[in-house]
């Protein structure tokens, strides 16, 4: 069963991270934005330059939307018991641990770099002028409020699909 997992992760992870790339295009385009394309990296051919700073940040937030918005479907159909708890739960937390979680080591790591969550923040001091200090505060908050979230949603659903908690063998 950890070998089954282990490989469903690895897909989800690769078709998740396709889906992030396609989903900021998708929401770019919409927006106007026909200069940007698909790219493994985003430094190389990714550019919002969308005249609205409010309408960047929405392209910046919109890969992590996208592959929550399956994250959180793989949520509702695991509560209601809609597909295998095993593949539904992998689905659920690849997708959280490849586009939120990874976009914030990103941003952590290389701060500097021309990332979603460096663009977020930059974007949101363009648009309201409030202190970068305050608003990396306020992402901060939002986001462990999102995982917590999250991680109660993941749990309910588990429960509610018969699965409960992962438990180890009693030692003996």
């Amino acid at each position: 069963m950890r070998g089954r997992i282990a490989v469903c992760a690895m897909i989800v992870a690769a078709l998740g991270y396709l889906w992030h790339r396609i989903g900021m295009v998708l929401v770019a385009w919409l927006l106007g934005n026909t200069d940007m394309i698909v790219g493994l990296d985003c430094c190389v051919d990714y550019h919002r330059n969308a005249p609205d700073p409010w309408a960047n940040v929405l392209i910046a937030l919109s890969g992590v939307i996208c592959t929550q918005v399956v994250a959180w479907t793989a949520i509702a159909l695991l509560a209601a018991r809609r597909g295998p708890t095993w593949g539904l739960t992998t689905v659920a937390v690849t997708l959280f641990a490849v586009s939120p979680v990874l976009q914030l080591v990103v941003y952590l790591v290389w701060h500097y770099a021309e990332r979603d969550y460096v663009a977020v923040i930059d974007y949101t001091y363009l648009a309201t002028g409030l202190p970068l200090e305050a608003l990396i505060a306020v992402y901060v908050v939002l986001f462990v409020g999102y995982g917590v979230v999250f991680g109660l949603a993941l749990r309910a659903a588990r429960e509610r699909a018969g699965a409960g908690a992962v438990r180890r063998p009693a030692a003996g």
